[in-house]
């Protein structure tokens, strides 16, 4: 049974259920790679200001 169904059985709850499963992966495997990058570009900045 999936938590994010909401008490409905049957096919499309398991395409919802897939589909949110797909979106939080997809959420915290690239989110943290992007503001990695984004701070990385403003640590570079920070460094060039103080130069």
């Amino acid at each position: 049974m999936c938590p994010f169904s909401l008490g409905q059985g049957g096919l499309s709850a398991d395409i919802i259920c897939f589909g949110i499963k797909v979106f939080l992966l997809i959420w915290i495997i690239f989110v943290p790679i992007a503001i990695t990058a984004r701070l990385e570009k403003i640590i570079k900045l920070l460094e060039q200001e103080v130069k």
